[in-house]
């Protein structure tokens, strides 16, 4: 299995290990979703188990013989972590990852938690997808179940124009960009950092501010600035691999994670989007300011600290001294 997976014929891509919520309504609509992702597991040489319904297990069972595991008793939440610990470490050496299409139930409601350090190992080739009949947990139980997932399916997942997000619900999201947000961005840089430090691996973070926003807003108005953000936050993401997170900080700042990533490999990342903002037009023409410009700050992992808000400290001053320095830069923090 490689570092991502491509899933449906959007074509999504996610990082591995997956930990995906698949909400759906009808036995027979999971079940014509997960048949195409099992298939993808077997022709990829992943071992795929489905933890489920003996109704549904008979027929996977059936359909897919001895190409697929079926666990339908005996299998309870509190057994659950262990038991897939045992089984990724039991992999054999020809299987390239592991598979588990779990059919969850309310009492595995509380569990999901216990997965965070398990899925934070790197090269973990592991696809987890928990399936919720919508019909038999509460609105509340949802909400819950929605925060702690990492990504998250609604509906058919497989079929074109489906919703689909590889975001924590909305309270991950900027309203206005559509990009995760200050809570969501703290909450992965904290991840990495500890990641990072086990595995003594390097990260990077970019800190990004519009240089003289105000005068945008005040010369033509906060839809016109609203449109420039919305513009720097499409940039920004196109800027940058699927494996980094970019998100609204802030007003006019946004933030940058580049795990596995030394400062000088990201300040060429910051140069690249100083580029790319030079030759963007995001005025449409409509206006007579032709350029708009940014000042970026980059602080590193292990070198300038080792805590979630000490390294963005470090980078919001590597950005003071690039605005002192007339702005429109990108500097490092030393």
């Amino acid at each position: 299995m490689n570092r991502y997976i491509k899933l449906g014929y959007e074509g999504i891509e996610l990082e591995l290990p997956v930990h995906a919520l698949y909400l759906y309504r009808e036995s027979k609509q999971l079940l014509e979703n997960i048949v195409p992702l099992i298939t993808e597991g077997n022709e990829r040489k992943e071992r795929c188990i489905f933890v489920g319904s003996e109704e549904d297990s008979t027929y996977l069972k059936r359909k897919f013989k001895k190409q697929i595991t079926t666990i339908s008793k005996g299998l309870g939440a509190a057994d659950f972590i262990p038991w897939i610990k045992s089984e990724y470490d039991k992999l054999p050496k020809n299987y390239q990852g592991l598979r588990v299409f779990l059919e969850s139930t309310n009492d595995y409601l509380g569990y999901e938690d216990i997965l965070d350090d398990f899925n934070t190992q790197p090269d973990l080739r592991l696809f987890l997808l928990c399936q919720y009949k919508i019909d038999t947990i509460s609105s509340g139980q949802l909400l819950d179940i929605l925060k702690i997932h990492p990504y998250v399916f609604v509906e058919h997942l497989l079929k074109p124009n489906c919703f689909y997000s590889r975001v924590k619900h909305r309270i991950w999201l900027d309203p206005l960009t559509g990009i995760f947000n200050r809570r969501y961005f703290e909450n992965q840089l904290s991840k990495e950092l500890q990641r990072a430090s086990r595995y003594e691996h390097n990260l990077s973070i970019l800190f990004v501010d519009i240089d003289q926003f105000k005068k945008i807003n005040d010369e033509f108005g906060h839809q016109i600035g609203d449109h420039v953000l919305e513009d720097l936050a499409d940039i920004l993401e196109r800027s940058v691999r699927s494996v980094d997170v970019v998100a609204r900080y802030g007003g006019d700042e946004f933030i940058v994670l580049l795990p596995e990533t030394k400062k000088p490999h990201a300040k060429k990342t910051a140069e690249r989007i100083l580029k790319y903002i030079k030759h963007h037009d995001f005025f449409k023409d409509k206006l007579k300011v032709k350029e708009l410009a940014i000042s970026i700050g980059i602080a590193g992992f292990p070198e300038d600290a080792g805590g979630t808000y000490e390294l963005i400290k470090k980078a919001d001053n590597a950005l003071y001294q690039a605005k002192r320095e007339s702005g429109n830069r990108a500097v490092m923090y030393e």
